[in-house]
């Protein structure tokens, strides 16, 4: 795939054709003035070696370069190029109800419009977190699956129409079953879900949903669509203008209210939250905001595309052809000569482009570098480990992008990681200072994964190469005594842990001995039960005559109840509403 950084530039272009007749223009003028001036015959006396044809020929490499140019200007980027980082983020699903009744325009523009809207603001704001869409009316079905490729899902979002589903209704249940069986085990994320809907559920097993959802401790956050007074439903005719409105079976027109209660009782169920959606209210700002509150889990890797800068080739194509111009000559049959000039360039232009590579690609690299120091000064360390990775891979050597990377990954408390990416910038560093900041930010790594001993060599290694450092001095003692104290943890833990065995022994021997009593109890308490049962069942033993008196007049009593039953009618089935 092909862009370009700067398009604007692209119009110059039209400059080319535009010089290219001025050239031929002017060349029939000066031929026309010379014949009026000179003979043909005489010309050719006067000046036998001019070339026409190489004229055009050292034009057309003028402007072949000044187009060159104009794409060098243009920076044309190709790609795209794939890259894995870590990621840290959520698992959500969005419940977009697309019936009929979310046509209702009692919030403008109306219903389905507001709630897209608001998904997509939502989208805006997420970083990191993978989304996925589900639509429901009288059955659900996942728009896209979970993803972190917000554009895309932002264009999938803007399709949704009420014509998505083609089951009428709306079964909220369903929605919330579906996003359950969609979310993906392979990680153990904090997973959501957030239901968009007037919340006029038809039909469908919804308690059942909720419980499933709470089970699987999946938050349900509800946004209502619409007004408790509720408005009509309009009707739109082939040409997109309303015709009439929604009428039920009994010819009156159909009023569809927000049934607030039902969302209420669904985010309270599963520890989530409810807003009701106003014209011109921010409700998806607050979802956010309960959204990132949850614990957020690192995703194993996330592919980001980019493009790469290709403007050298055309800026070294244009250097060419401008020196192919200039030792061009005009007359005829010095081709020899040409050669002759064209060989010094020749053995020069190699050097020339290995310079003009050399100094782009350090200046993508520095460039790469820069960009990752601007976002990781706003906090965007993810953003960072990119801009650095990209640099890395322009040239692996960069001792800035390598210590830089580190410092992102320590950032995100990824402390491992850190502590690799430093020691590569240590090995790969040959000034002292260099190799001292590495190290300190290696004792730094390895101090907040709790290895202390570890810890304490890299210091020590940090101050042999810059003893003036007295971070890294404050840094060692504070390791020194954490190391004491977690030895002393470690003492008082294990005396704790004999003296609990000890503890456990005399109490187990006691329980055992409580035990065995108390079975003997129950052993003689069950015996004398026994005892009792048998006086009992003598006592209250039934003579054979009655009972057989008693089952019978049962079995008179249930024929007559199947004959009460097989007279009621038979009950009428209800039909569910259709918006």
């Amino acid at each position: 795939m092909l862009r370009f950084a700067n398009p604007q530039y692209l119009w110059f272009l039209l400059a080319v054709p535009a010089l290219a007749a001025a050239f031929v223009a002017l060349h029939y003028w000066g031929k026309t003035k010379m014949h009026r001036m000179v003979s043909p015959s005489l010309l050719l006396q006067l000046a036998p070696d001019i070339s026409p044809g190489k004229r055009a020929w050292k034009q057309a490499f003028f402007l072949g370069a000044f187009a060159c140019m104009i794409l060098a200007i243009a920076d044309p980027q190709v790609g795209t190029r794939l890259e894995e980082v870590k990621r840290e983020g959520i698992d959500l699903f969005v419940a977009l109800d697309v019936s009929l009744s979310m046509k209702s325009e009692d919030v403008k523009p109306n219903r389905l419009e507001k709630a897209k809207r608001d998904i997509s603001s939502l989208l805006q704001k997420l970083s990191g977190d993978r989304v996925g869409l589900i639509v429901f009316a009288g059955d659900a079905f996942v728009q896209f699956p979970l993803t972190s490729d917000y554009s895309a899902a932002d264009l999938f979002l803007s399709a949704v129409d009420v014509d998505a589903v083609p089951v009428p209704g709306t079964v909220i249940g369903s929605a919330i079953e579906l996003a359950l069986k969609s979310f993906e085990t392979d990680l153990p994320t904090q997973k959501a879900i957030v239901v968009v809907t007037d919340g006029e559920n038809t039909e469908g097993d919804l308690l059942g949903a909720i419980e499933e959802a709470k089970k699987a401790h999946v938050r349900v956050y509800t946004i209502g669509m619409g007004t408790v007074e509720g408005s009509p439903i309009p009707i739109y005719n082939a040409q997109g203008q309303q015709a009439e409105y929604k009428h039920d079976e009994s010819g009156n027109i159909v009023l569809t209210k927000l049934d607030e209660s039902m969302l209420q009782q669904i985010s309270v169920a599963t520890n989530g939250s409810y807003r009701r959606a106003t014209s011109g209210g921010n409700e998806v700002d607050e979802v956010y905001k309960d959204l990132e509150s949850l614990g957020k889990t690192e995703f194993g890797a996330r592919q980001i595309s980019g493009y790469e800068s290709r403007y050298q080739y055309p800026l070294a194509l244009a250097i060419v052809l401008l020196l192919v111009e200039v030792v061009l000559s005009e007359r005829r049959g010095k081709l020899m000569l040409m050669l002759k000039r064209l060989m010094p360039t020749a053995a020069i232009l190699p050097f020339m482009l290995l310079t003009i590579i050399s100094v782009t690609q350090s200046q993508t690299v520095r460039s790469h570098v820069q960009e990752g120091n601007k976002v990781y000064e706003k906090g965007k360390y993810n953003d960072a480990e990119v801009s650095y990775k990209r640099a890395l891979e322009k040239n692996p050597k960069s001792h800035a992008a390598q210590f830089d990377l580190g410092d992102a990954l320590y950032k995100q408390q990824r402390y491992d990681e850190a502590m690799r990416q430093f020691g590569v910038a240590a090995t790969a560093s040959k000034e002292a200072g260099n190799k001292a900041a590495s190290y300190y930010n290696i004792g730094n790594s390895l101090f907040q994964s709790n290895k202390f001993p570890e810890s304490i060599e890299a210091y020590k290694r940090a101050l042999a190469m810059n003893p003036n450092d007295e971070d890294t001095r404050y840094n060692l003692q504070l390791a020194l005594d954490r190391m004491k104290q977690q030895q002393q943890n470690k003492n008082k833990q294990k005396d704790k842990k004999d003296q609990q065995n000890q503890n456990q022994n005399q109490d187990q021997k006691q329980q055992q001995q409580q035990q065995q009593q108390q079975q003997n109890q129950q052993q003689q308490n069950q015996q004398a039960k026994q005892d009792q049962t048998r006086q009992t069942q003598m006592k209250n033993q039934m003579p054979k005559d009655e009972a057989d008196r008693i089952l019978e007049a049962l079995r008179n009593s249930e024929k007559q109840v199947q004959k009460d039953l097989h007279k009621r009618p038979a009950a009428k089935v209800r039909v569910e509403k259709d918006w």
